[in-house]
């Protein structure tokens, strides 16, 4: 089997999430970073869409976090990600879709809004470009700060007691809430490197609240344990 290849936006969440995939089943790849703005007409070429991250493997294009988790599990099954019993795989699937299709719109909604209010040119570039291709408004950010503090909420009670989302191992729900929370407070600087000016933006007012200070000490747990290397760009 050839090389995989993996493209990738650096800071992307559902990027991390795939990068992290492939480092805890040891599975070696081929980096290629994404530029918005810049290499978004070569993807659409390449998958009919523009979003990252893409493996390009055994001959196919994979577009989508997910479905490269999929293929992961079938080219190198061992060491696991996903629980034996279907009850708690299908746990794992509601938490992955939690994070994925809720807190990860959310939390880019409220990053693009700061980017849109800093005083600083490049960040103000970079808010405008991801508000055209999300959407944004400030009614927007309402709305997506009290469904994250619904989430957190959630995450938090699920939390209590346990080691683990789902079951007594780490598992993809494991992997994808912890890169999914870095859009409210980045992992810390031993086990993400991220530009200073970048993390400010990142941090939100909502993973400051003490209330909410044992997710992200599980968090980082989770980076300590699993994440196998420092991540960087």
């Amino acid at each position: 089997m050839s090389t995989p290849k993996l493209i990738t936006m650096y800071g992307s969440p559902w990027s991390e999430r795939a990068r992290w995939a492939f480092a805890f089943k040891g599975l070696p790849y081929e980096k290629e970073n994404y530029e918005p703005g810049i290499d978004e007409e070569k993807i659409k070429k390449l998958t009919g869409q523009a979003l990252v991250p893409v493996l390009l493997a055994d001959g196919k294009v994979i577009p989508d976090s997910t479905a490269i988790l999929e293929w992961l599990e079938d080219a190198r099954p061992e060491p696991a990600l996903l629980p034996r019993s279907e009850k708690d795989r299908a746990q794992v699937t509601l938490w992955e879709e939690l994070m994925l299709g809720v807190l990860g719109p959310h939390g880019r909604t409220l990053i693009i809004g700061r980017e849109l209010r800093i005083n600083d040119p490049e960040a103000q570039r970079s808010g405008k470009y991801f508000a055209e291709k999300y959407g944004h408004s400030v009614y927007m950010e309402e709305q997506a700060k009290l469904t994250l503090r619904r989430v957190l909420l959630s995450l938090k009670q699920t939390l209590s007691g346990r080691q683990y989302l789902v079951g007594d191992a780490f598992t993809r729900a494991d992997l994808t809430t912890a890169a999914m929370l870095m859009l409210l407070r980045p992992a810390p600087e031993e086990f993400f490197v991220f530009p200073q000016q970048v993390r400010r933006i990142y941090m939100d007012p909502l993973a400051d609240e003490p209330a909410f200070s044992p997710i992200f000490a599980w968090r980082d747990e989770m980076y300590k344990r699993h994440r196998g290397e420092v991540v960087k760009p």
